[in-house]
């Protein structure tokens, strides 16, 4: 195995009933992206025994992976589908998001044999897709009143939560207050996973969205952020070893020089699994949980490492080496970026291993 991802699916199982005892809401586990990197089909089948009435992901090319794979349980297509996908997401019973007047005219062409299953797409102030506000009523009348399909959920996203920016994020729960009390609408939600954490107690939403909290992180500060266990840890392995007897470049591009004395490892992971080149020269890894720099530019399949004095009798060709693990934010943000594309850019040829 040359790069691997430890995976405990019972840790996932156990953020989510953390986030329902924390909102009193029903979560409906955001999948999509491959489970953040992590397999959604593995992931989707452990949860499907877990009772949760409805999966999320963000095309129909996700949804009709899962199904494939077995699963029958119920899928939210989140984003956009042009008229082919949308007529493929309704035919294999997915529920469909309709986010503009674009979309009821496509649903108006289809000759569907199944009955649509929709969930109406709001736009509080994410500026992405959905409907304004002042919209949504003649939409989802319009809908109703030509028996396009059920309206099975209405939903908004919170742009912000996640960020010091109260004012602008109550503003968008405010807006999205006129739904709540829809009480022939099973399926109602605004908070994703800083939502929350954070604004939990101005909804009366009976669904949350958790995305990259149920696998254990958050992307802000909060004593919350104990409710969570890891899920995670990136791993390889080290498969070469040599100490300098010269100083040398290593890597592309002559970026960095070991010195004489230097024990260099090298690591069977690169930029192709995942590991992000803007770690090159500075980004650190872990041996027996001592931090390990990385030398020279990463490459497409390797990534060198200088091994520390303290380190040098207890590695061997072999020893595991930690890249992510629960600093993963950190790490993330060390070069400008956040926890959730570090984890979707893990390849899937970096094998997985569910615990």
């Amino acid at each position: 195995m040359r790069s691997w991802l430890e995976i405990n699916l019972k840790n996932i199982e156990f953020n989510l009933n953390q986030i329902e005892n924390l909102t009193q809401k029903k979560a409906i586990p955001v999948i999509k992206a491959n489970a953040y990197g992590l397999g959604s089909i593995e992931v989707a089948k452990y949860l499907s025994k877990k009772n949760f009435k409805l999966f999320a992901v963000a095309n129909f090319q996700e949804a009709i992976e899962i199904k494939n794979s077995g699963l029958e349980n119920k899928i939210l297509i989140m984003g956009n589908n042009d008229k082919d996908d949308l007529e493929l997401a309704i035919n294999n019973g997915f529920s469909i998001t309709i986010s503009s007047w674009d979309d009821i005219k496509n649903l108006e062409m289809l000759n569907t044999s199944k009955e649509a299953l929709i969930h109406i797409k709001i736009d509080t102030g994410m500026g992405r897709i959905g409907f304004i506000p002042d919209e949504s009523d003649k939409a989802i009348k319009h809908i109703n009143d030509n028996k396009l399909g059920t309206i099975q959920g209405i939903y908004s996203h919170l742009s912000s939560a996640d960020e010091n920016e109260d004012e602008f994020t109550l503003q968008q729960i405010n807006l999205f207050k006129k739904y709540e009390g829809m009480k022939d609408i099973p399926f109602i939600h605004i908070l994703n996973s800083p939502g929350i954490f954070k604004y939990s107690k101005y909804t009366n939403t009976n669904f949350v969205r958790p995305g990259i909290s149920m696998y254990g992180i958050l992307l802000f500060n909060t004593p919350l952020k104990k409710l969570l266990k890891p899920v995670f840890k990136l791993k390889t392995k080290i498969i070469y070893i040599k100490t300098l007897n010269i100083n040398t470049f290593i890597s592309y591009g002559k970026t960095a020089e070991g010195q004489k004395g230097d024990m260099i490892a090298t690591l069977p992971i690169g930029y192709a699994d995942g590991l992000d080149r803007r770690f090159s020269n500075g980004g650190k890894v872990k041996i027996f949980d001592k931090e390990c720099k990385i030398i020279g530019r990463i490459c497409m399949d390797m990534t060198m490492i200088i091994i520390p004095n303290s380190l040098r009798n207890k590695i061997d060709v072999g020893t595991e080496v930690e890249i992510y693990g629960k600093d993963i934010n950190k790490q993330a943000e060390s070069i400008g970026s956040i926890a959730d594309e570090l984890m979707t850019r893990i390849n899937k040829r970096v094998s997985r291993k569910y615990i």
